[in-house]
């Protein structure tokens, strides 16, 4: 059962960040989010493309806020909607040259939190990638770009629903438990970007934190263990 505010709960303000740790509790798991916090482009590729394309992006716009979420819990292939959309897309080559494209063009690392992820899980720290992201994206990140990184990978088109959904981190912490039945959600933290996001993890008794860099992953959890 998770402390009660102002129960073993802590708050540390730094240049208008919070870190937020429960005291006395061991730390057994860390969850990643994907993009804008181990990923990090400049920009995200629908406005690339377009704007490389001489398309417009209200488009694009339209087909993420409308399609996106059917293609990002597995309900509907990308590499169908892409054909079912080619006016939109306007791409001459096959739905994989575009897909490898997009892959590649947002392949941009956060080296310094991938050297941190290591480190932790050297030290014994099981770290996990929990992200919204459709199956052809997920194979790319787990056999490319995050490859023996991580324990484990919790994706929205694995699971069925994404991260604004408190089933999300449910059926996560349903998943943590077949190796550690004991497993506390609120002994699990989890960085994303959105706090929304976050705000649903909490809402599951998982430690959410809004992700402000790596000083502050290495802040929180350098004293940390999961012997803590």
């Amino acid at each position: 059962m998770s402390p009660k505010r102002g129960q073993g709960f802590v708050n540390y303000s730094s240049q208008r960040g919070v870190i937020c740790y429960y005291l006395n509790m061991k730390i057994e798991a860390v969850l990643f989010d994907a993009d804008g916090v181990l990923i990090l482009p400049e920009e995200v590729f629908s406005v690339v493309y377009a704007k490389s394309h001489g398309l417009s992006p209200a488009p694009f716009e339209q087909f993420f806020r409308e399609s996106w979420p059917a293609i990002a819990t597995g309900k509907k292939d990308l590499k169908e909607s892409i054909t079912e959309n080619a006016d939109l897309w306007q791409w001459h080559g096959t739905p994989d040259e575009l897909l490898q494209y997009w892959f590649e063009a947002e392949d941009v690392r956060n080296e310094d939190l991938i050297a941190l992820i290591r480190g932790l899980k050297e030290q014994g720290l099981p770290c996990y990638l929990a992200s919204d992201q459709e199956k052809y994206r997920g194979e790319y990140l787990k056999q490319v770009m995050f490859k023996d990184l991580f324990n484990g990978y919790f994706l929205s088109c694995d699971l069925g629903t994404t991260k604004s959904d408190p089933t999300f981190f449910k059926r996560v912490v349903d998943q943590l438990r077949q190796d550690n039945p004991d497993i506390n959600p609120a002994s699990i933290v989890f960085f994303d970007d959105s706090q929304s996001k976050v705000d649903t993890a909490r809402a599951a008794g998982i430690n959410g934190l809004l992700y402000r860099g790596v000083e502050q992953v290495r802040q929180l959890l350098a004293a940390r263990s999961p012997q803590a």
